[in-house]
């Protein structure tokens, strides 16, 4: 029998962690006896304006607007086996959302891929600041049946949010790459091509690059760097940004030679789930990653992508990529298959398809 679960994400599927984590799954999850039906918070349109500065007055109407059906999906939730709640609940004070859940779906799943019980918001969004239910994912994560982590870090922290609890109900999911579209392709001829992906949220990450990347400019003509879904200067050195495209984000970062991931050594990014390392990984490039957060449990040091201690120590790194096309070649092959043994769908899937219906079956 097919286990029939409403699944509440944020956002519609341009955002990158319930695309990822949600929306993708569905078509995977069926063969495991799982039918997900998918219901945003926001639509693409709200979504749109989300991180663009100012537009207080019609964010708000955006959350109003979203509020209604969400009310009404959460009362038909009832009709289904389970629901899976992806991140959060509610955007803003979210008591009475939470409470309307518990009455009418008691069986949920949380599943989270940042550390969402920090306080953190996007420099466009400060003025929601204080509406945020920084206490919601705690309650979220006591009330479930079962917790999906996108990582050991996560993990930990839901574990503690539930003494005595037994601790397999909290599981490391990790978030999936589909391989079969995120995949190896021709390179062009010319110089070595560098690329980031991310978000005007996460700009501020590869910012910390910018000396280090001049430098490699300098030494370096014709180099470049691609930059998705942001925009980051950088002195001396070709920058093309490029508009996020879900049409052509695949062919632009599989069009280059080595990824970028830096992340700073915080709790929040600790957090993350290394999805830009996993897209690089499954395109066959070669990545240098910050030494902090998840990634030195994704790749390992000199085999399928390079580790760097610094911002200073990604110059050493990528020069010593850019300066020998073998070794590109090489860790980009070996990234290759890290990703599709451990992060492709085909492997993430069957783990939370197992996860629901344990929890669906949870008394």
């Amino acid at each position: 029998m097919m286990l029939e679960v409403i699944a509440f994400v944020p956002h519609p599927p341009a955002s990158p962690s319930g695309r990822y984590r949600v929306y993708q799954m569905a078509d995977q999850l069926a063969p495991h006896g799982v039918k997900l039906d998918v219901r945003p918070f926001l639509d693409e349109r709200a979504f749109a304006r989300l991180y663009r500065p100012g537009g207080v007055a019609v964010k708000a109407f955006d959350l109003a607007r979203g509020a209604i059906p969400r009310w009404a999906d959460l009362g038909a939730s009832s009709r289904y086996q389970l629901a899976l709640v992806h991140r959060e609940l509610w955007p803003i004070v979210a008591d009475a959302p939470l409470r309307r859940l518990q009455r009418r779906q008691p069986r949920w799943v949380f599943d989270f891929d940042d550390a969402v019980w920090l306080p953190n918001a996007s420099r466009a969004n400060r003025a929601f600041m204080k509406l945020k239910p920084f206490d919601q994912p705690a309650r979220l994560v006591t009330g479930a049946r079962a917790v999906a982590a996108g990582n050991a870090f996560l993990a930990t922290w839901a574990r503690a949010q539930r003494p005595g609890r037994p601790a397999e109900e909290v599981e490391v999911i990790p978030t999936a790459v589909d391989t079969n579209r995120w995949r190896p392709r021709p390179r062009d001829p010319g110089p070595p091509r560098l690329v980031w992906i991310g978000s005007p949220s996460t700009a501020a990450h590869l910012e910390v690059l910018r000396t280090p990347l001049s430098r490699l400019a300098a030494r370096h003509p014709g180099l470049e760097l691609h930059v998705l879904g942001a925009r980051v200067p950088v002195d001396g050195l070709s920058v093309i940004h490029h508009d996020w495209s879900m049409n052509d984000e695949v062919e632009l970062v599989s069009r280059c030679d080595v990824g970028l991931a830096p992340l700073p050594d915080t709790d929040w990014a600790r957090g993350k789930c290394a999805l830009k390392l996993l897209l690089y990984m499954a395109c066959g490039l070669s990545a240098v990653a910050s030494r902090s957060g998840v990634h030195p449990e994704v790749i390992r040091d000199g085999t399928d992508g390079l580790l760097a201690d610094s911002a200073e120590s990604f110059e050493p790194a990528i020069e010593r990529l850019l300066n020998d096309p073998a070794l590109r070649s090489r860790i980009g092959a070996a990234a290759r298959v890290t990703a599709e043994a451990r992060y492709s769908l085909r492997t993430v899937a069957p783990k939370l398809a197992a996860l629901l219906h344990r929890a669906a079956e949870t008394a």
